[in-house]
């Protein structure tokens, strides 16, 4: 009798490779619309009268966080794979939706205290 569970463990390094290049393609193709939209939030808080210099810059810092993380993100998930850190990796695949989650609640945030 032979045992499936090998078979099994050898499937899901190569299932988790494919997941990571998956997740690498999706970020380097949504890295220039990240970065477009950096740009163009920010030029959009230098219109707004009603913001102070001090909430302007806030504003331009948390929105760069975004398409920064991207390469920041690409770099730990595939040096964490190869470390053997698998659970780290698949926390680092993530990266760019958590800051983008954040910078959402962090401008929301400014929005409730204006």
């Amino acid at each position: 009798m032979s045992n499936p569970q090998p078979k099994a463990s050898a499937l899901q390094p190569k299932m988790l490779k494919w997941g990571l290049g998956i997740c690498t393609t999706i970020y380097v193709l949504a890295f220039p619309f990240l970065l477009g939209m950096a740009f163009v939030c920010s030029m959009l808080a230098f219109e707004r009268p009603t913001e102070t210099p001090f909430t302007i810059g806030v504003i331009v810092v948390v929105i760069s966080c975004v398409p920064l993380s991207v390469p920041a993100s690409i770099y730990l998930l595939w040096s964490r794979y190869f470390r053997r850190q698998v659970n780290i990796s698949l926390i680092f695949a993530g990266l760019p939706v958590y800051v983008f989650v954040a910078m959402l609640l962090f401008c929301g945030l400014l929005e409730a205290l204006r």
